[in-house]
């Protein structure tokens, strides 16, 4: 016990030091917004598409530590999902996306999205005030739903082959592709869900997204409100 304790207080100075201190999500909205914004860099350079993807999705996975380690029950669960996460997104480049480890891959990346998406919520909604890191952690987890989206499209394809119409490729990558799409109500159609499981979960993203703003939009017009009345 001393040692994680010993360990986490290295952290948390690590921490402040790169982050400028706990529950910063400023870093979280940057990595996402790099993962929306590479299909600059992959139509540069296609042929390395699937290495950019593994690094941006790490570099998510890393940014999303630091936020869920408010204490030591916390670190430890994102920590050993999250470094769990990480290795399963290299195995698939150094394996060559067998089956076991893409499922593996997504299970855990999966998993930690999860929590934190929830630690997200809880900082919103144990905030008293509305500051720039709280509009950053409401991004983040509009953001997160088309990235957890696209993990549970994985899922569905590993267990219903050929759900959707990808091309030779990195399938994760147009799997998160096409959950921004369907998420933000765009759905350009280069990407289908072929199968019901697929289309079910369609429906699902678009569903999670429009409940994700109205609810979000509600809670922080009324801490702002809130906030207002108190000067």
């Amino acid at each position: 016990m001393k040692r994680i304790r010993r360990a986490y207080r290295y952290h948390l100075k690590l921490q402040r030091f790169l982050f400028r201190g706990k529950n910063n999500s400023t870093w979280l909205l940057l990595s996402l917004v790099l993962l929306l914004l590479l299909p600059i860099p992959v139509y540069l350079m296609p042929h390395l598409r699937v290495l950019i993807f593994q690094i941006v999705l790490s570099f998510v996975v890393f940014a999303g530590i630091q936020l869920i380690s408010n204490s030591i029950r916390h670190f430890l669960i994102g920590f050993v999902i999250g470094i769990a996460a990480i290795i399963f997104i290299w195995l698939g480049v150094a394996t060559g996306q067998l089956p076991l480890v893409k499922f593996s891959r997504a299970f855990f990346t999966s998993t930690f999205l999860t929590f934190l998406g929830y630690r997200l919520f809880s900082i919103i909604w144990n905030s008293p005030r509305i500051t720039l890191n709280i509009i950053a952690a409401a991004v983040s987890g509009y953001f997160l739903i088309g990235l957890f989206g696209g993990q549970l499209c994985q899922f569905i394809n590993l267990l219903v082959p050929e759900s959707y119409n990808l091309e030779n490729g990195s399938d994760l990558y147009q799997l998160t592709y096409f959950s921004f799409t369907t998420l933000t109500s765009l759905g350009f159609g280069d990407v289908l869900p072929l199968t019901p499981p697929a289309q079910s979960m369609a429906l699902l993203i678009g569903i999670t997204g429009q409940l994700y703003l109205t609810i979000l939009v509600a809670m922080l017009v009324g801490k702002y409100l809130i906030q207002e009345s108190q000067k």
